[in-house]
């Protein structure tokens, strides 16, 4: 009877650390990814411009996906437009860290469409999902931009995670509105990334233990953390997409972005910057960066 018990506290003991470190990847304004994003002095301008962007009329959209209201800020271009760039935000931030690259879009002459994440901002939610639910979300934040403008052209920006949610969201079956995607500072899979910090913190690989904690993802969340894989969703993609990156990201290694062209039968194109951190890229070489976009939407759309 001893040792029934004594298994038993264990087993206990096992699923309350599991939880817990659960609760460490997932739950909102987690800093498993690391904390603030480096700073760095922006090129001369940017402020200016996207001071006067902000300043703009928007709309407050809201929806309800995963059984959580979500909300989203539409802007439109200065001049009409029938393209509209959805723009997806990282981990543990808000849309309001994307706000320097919305500008960017509305000043190429695009309507744009902010949005919180689950879990992020004001938007309900208790977990972050690394791309996975954020997918399932943007699939509907489609769906209400097109019932909204149903002749727009789309295209699907994302940074970090939300490069990571872009990248899941191309491999599905989406409407042929949908025509480009462009992902900054992406990873290959949420396992990827979060063991690259787990070693970077501690030394050793914690595979093992994401295996683990991803069987109480699945029970709490939803989904297993193998789903989170960009390199899977890749696989199945049609639309020409756009891998931006840092070379000297320390939050997602830049040889992922060379990693992730390596899937799937699409048109490609490619974009570095050698000193640039961390979605910071457009920060400090914006002439080159916004260059990039403007030629890649005009080929494509």
């Amino acid at each position: 009877m001893t040792i029934a018990i004594i298994i038993i506290i264990v087993l206990l003991l096992i699923v309350l650390i599991l939880n817990a470190l659960f609760l460490y990847l997932q739950k909102r304004n987690s800093n498993a990814l690391g904390s603030d994003a480096p700073a760095v002095t922006r090129d001369p301008g940017l402020d200016e411009a996207t001071t006067a962007y902000l300043k703009q009329p928007r709309e407050e959209w809201t929806i309800t996906s995963n059984s959580n209201k979500l909300y989203g800020w539409f802007v439109k271009s200065k001049s009409p437009s029938d393209v509209t760039v959805i723009v997806v935000h990282g981990f543990a931030v808000d849309h309001k860290s994307l706000d320097i690259h919305a500008q960017l879009f509305n000043t190429l002459g695009y309507n744009v469409l902010q949005i919180d994440n689950q879990a992020a901002g004001k938007s309900e939610g208790k977990y972050q999902g690394f791309g996975y639910l954020e997918s399932i979300d943007l699939e509907a934040w489609i769906n209400e931009l097109l019932k909204r403008r149903p002749n727009d052209e789309i295209v699907l920006f994302g940074a970090s995670m939300g490069a990571a949610t872009v990248m899941m969201t191309a491999g599905k079956k989406l409407p042929d509105n949908v025509k480009a995607v462009i992902e900054d500072s992406g990873y290959t899979s949420m396992e990827d990334v979060v063991n690259f910090h787990f070693k970077q913190r501690y030394k050793f690989s914690g595979r093992f233990v994401l295996k683990m904690i991803s069987l109480v993802a699945k029970v709490r969340s939803g989904f297993f953390y193998g789903q989170a894989d960009c390199t899977k969703a890749l696989q199945n993609c049609h639309l020409p997409i756009l891998f931006m990156h840092g070379q000297a990201d320390e939050a997602v290694p830049y040889y992922m972005r060379d990693e992730l062209t390596k899937y799937g039968d699409f048109p490609k194109e490619t974009y570095a910057k050698d000193s640039g951190v961390h979605i910071r890229s457009y920060y400090v070489d914006s002439k080159n960066y916004q260059a990039k976009v403007a030629d890649f939407l005009k080929k494509y759309l």
